[in-house]
């Protein structure tokens, strides 16, 4: 895979050698740099676009980076996937190839992350820290201290939750198992009861046919590009087994919820949040973003007429946002 204008730079995932591409353009002398992370399904292309307005109208030296192997395409070279923390390990790693090519030290640092890539920049926020972060349509939230807006967001959300949880579990013990949960379960939930069950909206749906709209169906050709840029496999559902697995444990819950800690990295730098209006769920609490507009530096975007992939919805009014907000 390559992208015009970017080179692929190597770094490790954890332990294994240069298994992980990062996507790089602009000057090494920029005073700016910008990390890009997309989340569930997605690979790199998903950020690549507004990466390249950020290196080429902006002057930005910014690195597009994805979810561990979600790139890959093939037997996953750790079947068993990634837990949270490992996740973020490896996104530390590829803001460190990043730096790696910045000849200039005091260059900022502003990630832009979107879905589970949020659980990584939040990670990065409260530990090594950044300078700003731009965050779209999921913000974390406590589950043990924080209560959801609505019980019917709470529902929907588990409930797809689970049925991509299971489908990495079951492919593990038998992977045309797994395969067959993934598409029973993407056909009801963002299929026959989308309505009521899909956390998305209409702008998120495919719009070719019935299966086109469903748009997870595991056997969907990987190059016919859906609002998330990428198909869903068992594997690429790892994310939330492990996170679904920390339920059974308060401890490891709470470590997990101390890492993202929303309130804490709020303290850190500005956020931005950029969110799709159109969905039948929201994936934020109303508290966040009352927090949010009350924070001097911060922002928060609400977009009409957007879904979960805002970014590849509203292009132009993204851009214009994100531009402001690290150029500012």
């Amino acid at each position: 895979m390559g992208f015009d204008g970017f080179r692929a730079v190597k770094h490790d995932l954890l332990e294994l050698k240069d298994a992980a591409s990062l996507y790089v353009a602009g000057e090494p002398d920029a005073q700016r740099l910008v990390l890009l992370c997309a989340g569930f399904p997605c690979d790199h292309s998903s950020f690549i676009p507004l990466a390249a307005r950020l290196a080429n109208e902006c002057g930005c030296l910014v690195g597009v980076s994805c979810m561990p192997e979600f790139d890959r395409e093939g037997p996953p070279l750790r079947p068993q996937g990634y837990d949270l923390h490992e996740v973020a390990r490896c996104f530390a790693q590829a803001c460190d190839a990043l730096r790696s090519q910045a000849t200039t030290q005091e260059a900022v640092l502003s990630l832009v992350v979107h879905d589970w890539g949020v659980v990584p920049g939040f990670f990065h926020s409260n530990s090594a820290g950044c300078d700003k972060l731009i965050v779209f349509d999921v913000l974390p939230a406590n589950p043990i201290l924080n209560k959801p807006d609505s019980a019917y967001y709470a529902l929907v959300h588990l409930n797809y939750q689970v049925m991509f949880a299971l489908a990495f579990r079951l492919s593990r013990v038998w992977d045309l198992l797994g395969k067959i949960w993934l598409a029973v379960g993407s056909i009801l939930t963002f299929g026959v009861f989308r309505r009521w069950l899909n956390p998305v909206g209409p702008a998120d749906w495919h719009p070719h046919g019935f299966f086109g709209r469903v748009g997870l169906l595991p056997w969907q050709d990987p190059d016919v590009e859906h609002a998330g840029g990428k198909r869903v496999t068992t594997f690429r559902c790892y994310p939330y087994f492990h996170a679904l697995k920390n339920i059974a444990s308060p401890d490891a819950m709470q470590q997990v919820a101390e890492k993202i800690d929303f309130d804490s990295s709020l303290k850190k730098q500005p956020i931005c949040y950029i969110f799709g209006a159109q969905k039948n769920t929201q994936f934020h609490l109303e508290s966040q973003l009352k927090k949010l507009r009350e924070t001097p530096g911060c922002e928060v975007h609400g977009l009409e007429g957007t879904g979960h992939w805002c970014y590849k919805h509203a292009p132009q009014k993204c851009f214009d946002i994100v531009r402001d907000f690290i150029m500012a």
